[in-house]
C-alpha cells in the first residue's frame, strides 16, 4: 500500500516537474517580450506580470515535495562530514520529524488562514481579481504533500534518487 503511494506520488511529482520547467521557459519568454514591447513602445500583454508571479507561486509550492522527494533540497553537508555515518543517519531522521511538524503545522494554520479568506471572501485586486483561498489551497496542498514525503522519507531510510523518481 505504501510503496502503491510513493510510486503514485512519484509520477505526480515527476509530471510537476515537467510543468515546473515548462512554466519557467515561458516566463523567461514573456519576460523578454515584455521587455521588447515596453523599448519599441508598444501595447503591453495586459496582466502578463501577475500572471507570472500567481504561476511562479504555484509552481514553487507544488514543485517543493518533488524537491524533497530527490533530496534536492537545501542541506547543510558540513554536518555530515563531521558526524559518523550512523549520526547522519540519526540526525536525517530528527530532520525529517523536524520537517514533518513544522509541515502539519504550516498545515493547520494555513487551513485556518484558508478558511477565514472564504467566509470573508478576501481577494487580491490588481488587473484580475483572485480569491485567496485559491492561494492558500495551493500552500496546505504543498505542505500537506510535503508532511506525507517527510512520512516517506522516513519510511524509505532515504530520498530517492533522480533515476528512479
Amino acid at each position: 500500500m505504501i510503496k502503491l503511494l510513493d510510486a503514485g506520488l512519484g509520477k505526480i511529482y515527476g509530471s510537476v516537474g515537467n510543468v515546473t520547467g515548462l512554466a519557467i521557459g515561458l516566463f523567461a519568454i514573456f519576460i523578454v517580450l515584455d521587455l521588447v514591447l515596453r523599448k519599441f513602445g508598444l501595447p503591453l500583454i495586459e496582466g502578463l506580470q501577475e500572471i507570472i508571479e500567481y504561476s511562479l507561486y504555484v509552481v514553487v509550492f507544488l514543485g517543493a515535495p518533488w524537491v524533497l522527494r530527490l533530496g534536492a533540497h537545501i542541506r547543510v553537508d558540513f554536518l555530515s562530514s563531521l558526524l559518523g555515518e550512523r549520526n547522519v543517519k540519526t540526525l536525517d531522521v530528527m530532520m525529517n520529524v523536524l520537517g514533518l511538524i513544522i509541515s502539519l503545522l504550516l498545515v493547520y494554520y494555513g487551513m485556518r488562514n484558508l478558511m477565514e479568506a472564504y467566509q470573508f471572501g478576501s481577494a487580491q485586486r490588481q488587473v484580475f481579481v483572485v480569491m485567496e483561498w485559491h492561494l492558500l489551497i495551493i500552500f496546505v496542498l504543498s505542505f500537506s504533500l510535503c508532511a506525507v514525503e517527510f512520512l516517506l522519507r522516513m519510511w524509505r531510510g532515504h530520498p530517492v534518487s533522480e533515476e528512479t523518481a
